[in-house]
């Protein structure tokens, strides 16, 4: 697990480490510089000509720092300075003089091109408000300069909160970050600002996070160990029953990719209630399924009494029987609960349904079923989308899945950034396969929260392994199906071993 900050966050651990830690301030920049310094050298090699642009704030005290340093490695490196001098921080005063004392040099020029790399030290994490004028001229004279571009800690331009493009932003090959990663460093789209993101230890450590309540958080392969764990004397019983209320009329595919996830995912048994007509299509393409009908009678409160676990929507359609089902279900239901596609589309036209339910309700929206839940444009929702989805969650109490390129999981306090997955999962029925896996999760008793969040993160595993064979372009969701295996076969669990993507 690696924790993702929001400026603010990054800015109370910086001041924790230096009044708590008594680690000058000082102290922490000639390190994140050091460790700048190393990365620039190790991918640029000696002969490199640097150009550090920096502003007045600390951001640009670490680019004089850096800078000071390639020279004393005999890196040639000088500086743009592109700030005030009434304005300097007094660290960055501090840098300023330091660099001018072993010599350094001033770049007057508004040409780089005899630069090979550039380093944009203008503003880092604290920008709050558009950019405009000089420096605006000064960003797009460095995107267009064709010199690659290495940003310390983030992006100028590029919100360090929701990844939004204050104005305009640089686009970086390389950008070097110091403690912890920040959210708009993965959140779309600062995230295609940033290039190769590389964390580096300045020493700042988790003790300074003691004071944050919840940051922010996204999963690794080292985090597939939180998976439920097999057990050599088990039966099917152990590991759980699942009911997917899915498949309405000439939808039985939602169905099997629901069911056929959740096994893959290793649950003991699915049970599918479904329209009559999916049966053939169901027990020829999942016989391992135990199949009911809508139509028979008792039919949802037999099949309730049956397992651990619900999962409602996929390919469920939003006519009087789907009403009627997702209803009973929710006045009926009081164990976890996974609503997804068209059970989120009832909910939106009918929101007493859920504040009737006891159930432990667990909702995976995209978009488009985000802006129908609240009311919200597509736009606002992807623009803010952690706060949105906290805020859903927390009025409502239940936990959120919001699905998008970087998906984001909230119980209305934790919260969750998913890093895993790719474009070739933008198909129609890669959300039924997430229902199948979540539920499955679930059923071998995984709490709610860590099973929604697991989930969506072997999600993308998954995706990730099937592109990485099949390519993007070719992928159907069938596919993430068919490769949960490959992520989730490696010997004894032991997380050290390669798993090859």
């Amino acid at each position: 697990m690696k924790y993702v900050l929001t400026g603010k966050e990054m800015k109370d651990c910086d001041t924790f480490t230096i009044e708590e830690m008594q680690l000058p301030s000082v102290v922490l920049m000639e390190r994140a510089a050091l460790a700048a310094k190393q990365e620039i050298e190790a991918a640029y090699g000696p002969e490199s000509r640097v150009l550090v642009l920096c502003g007045s704030g600390n951001n640009g005290g670490d680019g004089f720092a850096v800078a000071r340093l390639l020279l004393l490695d005999g890196i040639a490196a000088d500086i743009y300075f592109a700030g005030k001098e009434t304005s300097l921080t007094p660290e960055t005063a501090l840098q300023k003089k330091i660099f001018e004392n072993y010599g350094g040099k001033y770049c007057r020029k508004s040409d780089f091109s005899e630069y090979t790399v550039l380093v944009d030290a203008l503003f880092g994490i604290g920008l709050s408000r558009p950019i405009t004028g000089a420096y605006a001229k000064l960003i797009h004279r460095i995107n267009v300069s064709g010199q690659p571009v290495v940003a310390l800690d983030m992006p100028s331009g590029i919100s360090a909160d929701t990844g939004e493009v204050l104005g305009c932003g640089v686009k970086a090959q390389q950008t070097i970050t110091f403690a912890f990663m920040k959210r708009g460093q993965i959140l779309y789209p600062g995230t295609e600002y940033c290039g190769k993101l590389v964390v580096k230890d300045i020493g700042i450590t988790e003790h300074s996070l003691a004071n944050l309540q919840e940051p922010a958080f996204t999963y690794e392969k080292e985090d597939l160990k939180l998976l439920p764990q097999r057990i050599p004397r088990s039966n099917k019983g152990t590991y759980g029953s699942v009911l997917l209320i899915a498949g309405g009329e000439n939808m039985a595919g939602a169905a099997v990719l629901s069911g056929k996830s959740a096994y893959r995912t290793g649950c003991g048994l699915v049970h599918i209630l479904a329209e009559e007509m999916n049966r053939t299509i169901l027990q020829s393409n999942l016989p391992e399924a135990v199949f009911s009908s809508w139509q028979q009678r008792n039919g949802l409160e037999v099949a309730l009494s049956r397992v651990r676990v619900v999962g409602v929507g996929p390919g469920l359609g939003t006519g009087e029987k789907a009403h009627r089902l997702v209803k009973e279900v929710l006045e009926s239901w009081n164990g976890p609960l996974v609503m997804d596609a068209d059970a989120l589309n009832i909910l939106a036209s009918h929101p007493e349904y859920l504040q009737n339910s006891s159930a432990q309700v667990i909702i995976t929206p995209h978009p488009g079923e985000m802006a129908r839940l609240t009311g919200y444009r597509i736009p606002e929702i992807l623009e803010n989308i952690t706060e949105v989805c906290r805020e859903y969650a927390a009025k409502h109490q239940i936990i959120c899945v919001l699905k998008d390129a970087r998906t984001i999981v909230s119980d209305g306090e934790k919260l969750y950034i998913n890093t895993s997955g790719n474009d070739g999962m933008a198909v129609g029925g890669s959300g039924d396969v997430l229902t199948g896996i979540i539920c499955s999760l679930l059923a071998q008793g995984m709490e709610p929260f860590k099973a929604a969040c697991e989930g969506v993160y072997l999600h993308g595993m998954a995706g990730d392994a099937a592109a990485g064979k099949l390519g993007c372009r070719s992928m159907m969701s069938c596919d993430i199906t068919e490769y949960i295996p490959k992520i989730l076969n490696f010997k004894n669990w032991d997380i050290s071993e390669n798993i090859e993507l």
